[in-house]
């Protein structure tokens, strides 16, 4: 068993196909799969599950994967780090967060981490919290800040603060958003909804708190823009749910809305800072954490 036997299975499971693998690795399909076949006879495991659609990992499989991710990410930070010590370099650091969280907070962090941390290498990478908590597991960010991360033994997570979801409505004739009466959840229920498609955690916590009290949500439309959501929202075309905090992500969100909290019961964001449970930690590492940490406090926390 080597690197590279444990890079093709990786690959392989994550294509959930040895054709599709062969073509991103750049190598025959046989010559690829006499290479898994090789690590199955030598480890005494069926690791793959073959069937028409693909495959998937047999759960001697699943114990291999966890251990090849961890073995590639410390032979992968090795690489870079013995690079980035011949060339007086600090390293590369990437950071994951949804683009609703990178508009308040993206500029900040990267001016900071590059006064602070002058040779580092950093990156931000904006996408949907599923595809971030993806992108965690498969090295190609070393920590990111996420909504509601789902428990799991390959996350830790730290969390921050949460935040309370309100109701957007139209306000006519006013110039500045106002804050208006809470509004219990059996209320909400009653309105038709401009809501972002799924998947979407605030959309999911607002799906499952009415489910819990036999309700279904009513939908009018789907938008992902929060900037467009506003917009109708403004122009009295519909209502949305979103936290105190998005306004402060659209820069033309500041008038003409009420805010109403929703109550009985109140649903709470969490925001949390993610990494992967197993990683080598390094300076760089450690001081970016501290360094992103802080600023969400600064900045986000309500």
């Amino acid at each position: 068993m080597d690197i590279r036997q444990l890079n093709y299975f990786v690959n392989v499971v994550e294509k959930g196909s040895i054709s599709r693998a062969a073509v991103f690795l750049h190598i025959a399909q046989p010559a690829l799969s006499r290479q898994i076949t090789g690590l199955e006879i030598e480890l005494k495991q069926r690791l793959l599950v073959r069937n028409g659609r693909g495959v998937t990992p047999t759960l001697a499989g699943e114990r291999l994967l966890n251990h090849a991710r961890t073995i590639l990410q410390v032979f992968e930070r090795a690489s870079e780090d013995m690079e980035n010590a011949r060339l007086g370099r600090e390293g590369s650091l990437a950071i994951g967060m949804p683009s609703s969280l990178s508009a308040a907070i993206a500029t900040k962090l990267i001016s900071t981490l590059s006064a602070q941390l002058p040779e580092a290498k950093v990156h931000i990478l904006n996408g949907r919290s599923t595809q971030i908590q993806e992108w965690i597991l498969s090295g190609r960010v070393d920590m990111a800040v996420l909504f509601d991360a789902p428990n799991s033994p390959m996350l830790e997570t730290h969390e921050l603060f949460e935040e309370k979801l309100h109701l957007y409505e139209q306000l006519p004739g006013k110039a500045e958003n106002e804050i208006g009466p809470d509004i219990p959840l059996s209320e909400l229920a009653e309105h038709s909804l401009i809501i972002t498609s799924r998947p979407n955690r605030v959309r999911e916590l607002l799906e499952n708190a009415l489910s819990r009290n036999g309700r279904k949500l009513l939908l009018d439309s789907e938008i992902d823009s929060l900037d467009t959501t506003f917009v109708q929202v403004r122009a009295g075309k519909g209502k949305t749910v979103a936290t105190l905090r998005s306004l402060r992500t659209v820069g033309t969100a500041d008038q003409g809305m009420r805010l109403r909290k929703i109550v009985e019961p109140e649903i709470g964001l969490k925001v949390q800072i993610v990494l992967r449970a197993r990683r080598l930690n390094n300076r760089l590492h450690d001081a970016a954490f501290r360094l992103l940490h802080d600023l969400c406090m600064n900045i986000l926390k309500p």
